[in-house]
């Protein structure tokens, strides 16, 4: 399989690159200059050479270990970075050590840390300053040196993948949804090439993941094994069964070496697999499966390797990748088909409108053999390997098409299968944010993007305190079927809806007459507040009641005045003169604490003296204490929490047990201590790569308390 070769391939030229990187640039040995104690040189000794020698993981740890020690050595982090960048995960924290590197450095600057920041960049869709990286790259090259030529196709190749990437960025389409399968499925090892079996719940997927047998590859890494997964209740899950697993592919298909799925005939009766670089073929008979056979020599050589194939419906034309010398590029993809004896004939490469320069991989057939999916390094690649389709047209394959982002991605995105209708499928990727170097995540061409939008709410009456009981009534203006009710419950309400655009708001208040506003949510899902309060007044022997509505979010702030009929509220409003008043926030209101965040830091500070005075404040308060949280993450991009709502999230509910200990340490009753709403959301100003621009974003990293 593609993963295998490439690392096999290049692991001589990578440890080349390298070794010229520490004899030629670190021989001056800067940052030994230092004089490091004994301890920290065997360390430095032991990271550098687990560097060189591919063992990225330990590597990672080590280098962590130098950089916290001397968190300006240049040569630590740039290191650092590379062990980082070669690894199949979590490539893209090579970025702060690369930029540290250059920040650190007392000499000339390394031009390869240019090279790599670059690529890091490019990882991390930051393609503009990839883009200006490689250009602060470029005349460092020697050009009159075969080397240095090569090293400018392959910047100038960079470049223009940065920029179809924004011109596929421009053209996003919101309806196609890639998902990782999640870990069930995928390891912190590499998972690729999906094999589905039509008709069936069943999927074939090959790992790099620690198998049966103890040896590891040339590459420090487990051979491919192939393992089978099912589908349950929407969910895949690996089988472990071993009668089960039997019954889609043949026994003892894994060996001590690399053996992976490739393919199942149209109509399930044969199995393709991977085995000693060429493919083999099991077929199912009286429901088992028969022993692998190796293809005929007009596909399979000892001079070249098959990675992968694909056939048309009727099996009679297969298409398959090889590494032959003859071809355009490293890795083409040829076609044979059978002739009238039942044998394949001479294979024959597809041509350049197919083929590039670069590498081919992992052609799909759709189900009426239309349509050609494959992946290419060549053509117009946002980088690495891209997903791109071909149609049959006039008894040739038209020109491909890049099928843009999300299905492809900065990184490897490879071994597309689709359904005969061409909207469901499965592809396998190296993208950021997956659980290992490649993961396998599902396909959906034409899934629109339901809104939800989410209301977290607090309803308060004319004492400013939270009414325990009621109903929200939402119902959109432009359908007269969507109408959601919602339950208050001491005095909060949440509520999940689709609707979107102009909506009317009943509220249903024991007590109370009911109120209708209406308010106008978002055609995108979000998250927003919603303050309502309620009130009466009497006048002219006339009894008014209020309600006023606010929300940051929704940039909302109303009002409206009814005449009450009957009005059965005990407690009234005497004097209109403040009937206008903001109901849900300074009226009532105890005290009040807000403090800002640093990137990722979510606990507030128990010594802060603002802190101490508003828990004081609170402990001298007859009865129950309501307390309002707001909490807010900025737009930055979180790599410590899964998402930026997270860690609002977190940062509302941890800090919430802090203020609950507190006041309970000062004597506080915890039945007396009532969290009336906790409101969590990512605000602030688009994310623009600039996240050292402190001023900016802190102001969005906060958590705000309010006692009443």
């Amino acid at each position: 399989m593609e993963l295998r070769n490439k690392n096999k391939k290049n692991k001589k030229n990578y440890r080349i690159i390298l070794y010229s990187l520490f004899l030629i640039i670190f021989c001056t040995n800067y940052s030994l200059a230092q004089k490091p104690n004994k301890e920290e040189k065997n360390l430095y000794k032991k990271a550098k050479s687990q560097l060189v020698n591919e063992d990225f993981k330990n590597a990672k740890s080590n280098y962590s270990k130098l950089v916290n020690l001397k968190p300006n050595n240049e040569t630590y982090n740039f290191e650092g970075g590379l062990s980082y960048y070669f690894s199949d995960f979590e490539r893209t924290n090579s970025i702060p050590l690369f930029e540290a590197a250059l920040a650190n450095f007392k000499e000339d600057t390394i031009p390869e840390i240019y090279y790599y920041l670059a690529k890091a960049y490019h990882l991390n869709g930051e393609f503009e300053k990839s883009k200006e990286a490689f250009n602060k790259f470029k005349p460092f090259i020697q050009k009159e040196t075969e080397a240095g030529r090569e090293l400018m196709t392959k910047a100038d190749y960079s470049i223009n993948s940065n920029n179809n990437a924004d011109k596929y960025l421009a053209e996003i389409d919101d309806n196609i949804k890639v998902l990782n399968l999640g870990d069930k499925i995928n390891s912190a090892s590499s998972e690729y090439a999906p094999v589905v079996k039509k008709g069936s719940n069943i999927m074939l997927f090959t790992s790099r993941r620690k198998g049966d047998f103890k040896k590891n590859d040339i590459d420090l890494l487990p051979f491919e094994d192939v393992y089978v997964a099912k589908k349950e209740n929407d969910s895949w899950q690996l089988l472990t069964d071993q009668k089960e697993i039997d019954k889609y592919i043949p026994v003892n298909l894994n060996s001590k070496k690399h053996d992976a799925g490739i393919i199942y005939s149209a109509d399930g009766q044969i199995l393709y697999t991977y085995k000693k670089g060429g493919v083999w073929k099991s077929i199912l008979e009286n429901g088992k499966w028969s022993n692998l056979v190796e293809l005929d020599k007009a596909i399979n050589s000892n001079k070249h390797n098959i990675t992968s194939v694909t056939l048309t419906k009727d099996g009679n034309t297969i298409y398959f990748v090889s590494d032959q010398k003859d071809g355009i590029g490293a890795k083409d993809i040829f076609k044979s088909t059978k002739n009238s004896e039942g044998n394949w004939g001479e294979a024959e490469n597809l041509g350049n409108n197919i083929n590039t320069i670069s590498d081919e991989d992992a052609p799909f057939l759709s189900e009426n053999d239309s349509t050609l999916y494959f992946a290419s390094k060549g053509h117009k690649s946002i980088g690495g390997y891209d997903i791109f389709k071909s149609q049959w047209k006039d008894n040739s394959w038209g020109k491909p098409e890049n099928l843009g982002i999300p299905i492809n991605s900065p990184a490897d995105d490879i071994y597309l299968v689709i359904d005969k209708d061409k909207k469901n499928g499965f592809l396998s990727s190296a993208r950021e944010g997956g659980f290992g170097g490649m993961d396998i995540y599902s396909l959906c061409m034409d899934c629109p993007t339901e809104t939800i939008n989410v209301i977290d709410g607090l309803i308060v009456d004319n004492n400013n305190y939270p009414i325990n009981s009621g109903n929200i009534i939402l119902k959109s203006l432009s359908s007269i079927e969507n109408i959601d009710n919602y339950l208050i419950k001491e005095g909060t309400f949440k509520f999940k809806t689709s609707s979107q655009g102009d909506n009317s708001l009943q509220v249903d208040i024991p007590n109370f007459a009911k109120q209708i506003i209406n308010i106008s949510l978002p055609d995108k899902s979000s998250i927003s507040d919603l303050s309502l309060g309620l009130s009466q007044f009497q006048k002219d022997d006339v009894t008014y009641q209020i309600i006023t509505a606010k929300s940051i979010s929704l940039d909302l702030s109303i009002s409206d005045t009814i005449k009450v009929e009957k009005p059965v509220i005990v407690t009234l409003i005497s004097d209109t003169s403040n009937s206008s008043d903001d109901t849900t926030t300074s009226k009532g209101m105890l005290a009040s604490y807000q403090e800002n965040f640093s990137y990722n830091k979510k606990k507030i500070s128990l010594s802060n003296s603002q802190f101490k005075e508003m828990i004081e404040k609170a402990i001298n308060k007859v009865g129950k204490i309501y307390i309002e949280i707001e909490s807010s993450a900025s737009k930055v991009p979180t790599k410590t929490f899964k998402t930026n709502i997270e860690l609002a999230s977190l940062r509302g509910d941890e800090n919430k047990d802090l203020i609950v200990k507190a006041l309970k340490d000062k004597g506080v009753k915890e039945s007396n201590i009532v969290i009336t709403s906790i409101n969590s959301f990512v605000s602030g100003p688009k994310y623009k790569g600039d996240y050292k621009n402190i001023k900016k974003y802190q102001k969005y990293q906060y958590i705000k308390i309010t006692i009443k």
